[in-house]
């Protein structure tokens, strides 16, 4: 509706209405800190920013610039109330209203000017002119017949309109147009058999006969709406084969063309599965997200079923097999490998502990299930889980207790759901399975889908990930605490704090500083009109410190060469600097820190002066009404026209020696890391990494981009060099 022009709705005191369709009076409280408010026209990030720079209110759920709305929060002292009246009075917004509380206290999120109808025995003609009637434009007709989102009548309320709609014979139902924010998070397949994947979402539904705890799972939906997999992520089954042609599986099973791969049998390169373990675990892993059977935990990942003899087999083979995934993967780098063993040997055994390190070294994630003997395996070891380059897996049950069957102790990493597995299974079949065979491909699917969100991150990285993103189980499993790994695997978790992947950055030109550093700081600012007399131009402005003679340069971005100079008085120890359409705003790091000043750019006199947060002013960027301000351990956002700080926050990428600012991204370098965070202004939701070029332990000492072009320019201090490339954003 952020197209169509919204009406001025009443403000009501009374938040009411009686549910037509359950027969029930529905009575809400307004939240004290949170606001639903809707755009009077088109909304855009920048539209945001600047609304909340001159509410001093924040992003709280989420905004809609396709649908014109966003759920704000109001800060300490303040109440809902007095932040609505402000918002009506602010000319971007065309109404707002409290966040309520319903009956059940849970949070409803309201438009103040919308409501949804579903009418009953009349044609759309009919439908569509009842709204007219009541002076309600229509918003959309929803796919179900007869069902409208249609707007509040001028002048009048939500759930005044509400009640009236109720009252008519032609309605089965009226309520609030309601925004559910975050729901996508719990993306559920419709593959029919999923709720009995209770690994993977808990509710606490019975399965196989038995009831579950809500949230013991592996929060995999959630997950799932960061990531559900990469192709070009290939899990590795190492065990009895699969069936290839299983509806569920085939279409995830990687090509195999003339390769061999079973290592049980000479004769024959075709791994079928006359068993089923590996068909099963298969399953968990990477069934197909479509509407047959089940889903696996990594649904858009590929499947490499490796056939062994798990009955009566050589532990060479099984080396083999490992050794093959490594060769594999050396072949590739275009691709990323997990292996999946759910099986023991009698004991230590070189040639499958030669083939892991092997594969470990290759970048392969290797993960075994711990055993199902129930022993401590840090007193009876269970090879090859107790090797220490491996994944160990233990097995819990539906209600995060450890599994009856499952081994334990300190060699154990994690744990994973491993009792009432409902998978694939051969024939085209399903079927339950318990053990810590079923818990490690949960395991080895969450390792994939880490993967799929940032094919750079190496097996160690993987494997930190994983453990230090689990749910604690101590307390659900006493005698055991320490003794489970680090927790119940969290597939949300795990891809939640897996880095951003790295933005493609393309260099173009490097130049080195007009002169070089001989302090503690370097700065840059970028203008694309910029005033050098008697014409405007676009400039590239630089600083590098020499502590008491400093100079402010302006130079020709595409070639560095120097168009004009200035010193800024009574500024000699400055960190960063930004223009700002006019002036030269200027931070200190040591004398003066504390202050953004404003530097006239022929003179180089200050002409004004700004009190902000304390500390090191190492990074300044200003965009749609703001200066971000960096302190190192801190990002200010600082109102431009008053200088009042509307939020800080820490830098997502640690420290933060520069700041710049474009396309409603901040790019925040951290120098020693040599890494260039971009995250949304608003948000703070991290889009990507850039790895800074060059050499030194100060790589990042200033930042500027370009919006037109997606030049980033970048002050490499230990060189003394500015670097130039182009981001994709």
């Amino acid at each position: 509706m952020s197209d169509k022009k919204r009406p001025h709705v009443r403000t009501e005191t009374e938040f009411a209405y009686t549910d037509k369709f359950a027969g029930k009076q529905r009575r809400f409280t307004p939240k004290s800190d949170e606001i639903m408010a809707t755009f009077k026209d088109s909304a855009t990030p920048d539209v945001a920013v600047e609304l909340m720079r001159s509410t001093h209110l924040e992003i709280s759920q989420g905004v809609s610039y396709e649908h014109g709305f966003a759920a704000l929060k109001t800060g300490p002292g303040r109440d809902a109330g007095a932040a609505v009246k402000a918002l009506e009075a602010d000319p971007r917004i065309a109404n707002a209203m409290p966040v309520m509380i319903d009956g059940e206290g849970l949070v409803r999120y309201f438009l103040p000017d919308e409501f949804t109808v579903q009418f009953r025995n009349v044609n759309r003609n009919q439908a569509e002119e009842t709204l007219r009637a009541k002076g309600c434009a229509m918003v959309s007709g929803q796919r179900t017949p007869g069902y409208y989102t249609a707007s509040v009548p001028e002048g009048k309320g939500l759930f005044e309109t509400i009640a009236e709609f109720n009252k008519l014979d032609t309605v089965q139902f009226a309520e609030p147009s309601e925004v559910g924010f975050n729901d996508k998070l719990l993306y559920l397949p419709d593959d029919p058999e999923f709720p009995k994947l209770w690994g993977l979402h808990n509710t606490g539904q019975v399965v196989n006969g038995v009831a579950g705890v809500a949230d013991a799972d592996i929060d995999c939906a959630e997950a799932w709406d960061w990531t559900r997999g990469d192709p070009d992520v290939i899990v590795a089954i190492i065990d009895t084969g699969a069936d290839l042609n299983h509806p569920d599986l085939q279409a995830n099973i990687l090509p195999r063309g003339a390769e061999d791969w079973d290592f049980a049998d000479p004769a024959d390169g075709v791994p079928d599965d006359m068993d089923g373990h590996g068909t099963h675990v298969a399953g968990t892993v990477a069934a197909v997200d479509n509407v047959i059977g089940v889903v696996g935990v990594a649904p858009k990942c590929r499947l490499m079923p490796l056939r062994v003899n798990l009955t009566t087999g050589m532990n060479q083979n099984r080396a083999d097999a490992i050794n093959y995934v490594a060769a594999q993967a050396a072949a590739d780098p275009n691709r990323r490998f997990v292996i999946n063993c759910s099986w023991k040997m009698n004991g230590d055994h070189a040639g499958v502990h030669n083939a892991i390190i092997n594969a470990v070294n290759n970048n392969v994630v290797v993960v075994y299930a711990a055993g199902n003997a129930s022993v401590d395996i840090g007193v009876t070891p269970q090879y090859p889980a107790v090797y220490p380059e491996v994944i160990a897996v233990a097995a819990t049950d539906q209600s995060d207790h450890r599994a009856s069957f499952s081994n334990y102790g300190a060699p154990v990493s994690v744990s994973a759901p491993g009792v009432n597995i409902y998978s694939t299974f051969p024939d085209d079949t399903y079927t339950y399975l318990d053990g810590t065979s079923m818990a490690s491909p949960h395991v080895a699917g969450i390792a994939a889908l880490i993967r799929s969100r940032n094919h750079t991150l190496n097996v160690a990285q993987v494997r930190s990930i994983l453990e230090s993103s689990c749910d604690d189980i101590n307390a659900r499993n006493p005698g055991f605490a320490g003794k489970l790994g680090r927790g119940r695997v969290n597939a949300y978790q795990a891809v939640k704090i897996t880095p951003a992947p790295p933005l493609p950055f393309r260099l173009l030109n490097k130049y080195p500083f007009p002169q070089k550093n001989a302090g503690s700081s370097s700065a840059l600012g970028f203008a694309r009109r910029f005033p050098m007399r008697p014409v405007l131009r676009t400039a590239l402005l630089f600083l590098t410190q020499q502590p008491w003679s400093e100079r402010i340069y302006y130079l020709n971005p595409l070639n560095g060469a120097v168009m004009g100079s200035v010193d800024p008085v009574a500024n000699d120890t400055i960190g960063s600097l930004e223009f700002d359409g006019r002036f030269i705003r200027v931070a200190n790091v040591t004398v003066g820190a504390g202050f953004i000043n404003s530097i006239d750019p022929v003179t180089g006199a200050q002409v004004a002066s700004m009190p902000v947060p304390p500390g090191r002013g190492e990074g300044m960027a200003i965009g749609a009404g703001f200066i971000y301000y960096s302190t190192e351990s801190l990002i200010h956002v600082i109102n431009i026209a008053t200088g009042a700080v509307v939020r800080s926050f820490a830098p997502p990428g640690g420290t933060c020696h520069a700041l710049a600012w474009g396309r409603g991204f901040l790019f925040s370098g951290n120098s020693a890391a040599g890494v260039i965070t971009v995250f949304d202004a608003v948000t703070l939701v991290v889009h990507g990494t850039i790895a800074a070029p060059g050499a030194g332990p100060a790589k990042v000492e200033g930042l500027a981009f370009d919006a037109l072009t997606n030049q980033l320019f970048i002050a490499n201090q230990s060189e003394n060099t500015i670097y130039v490339g182009v981001v994709t954003l």
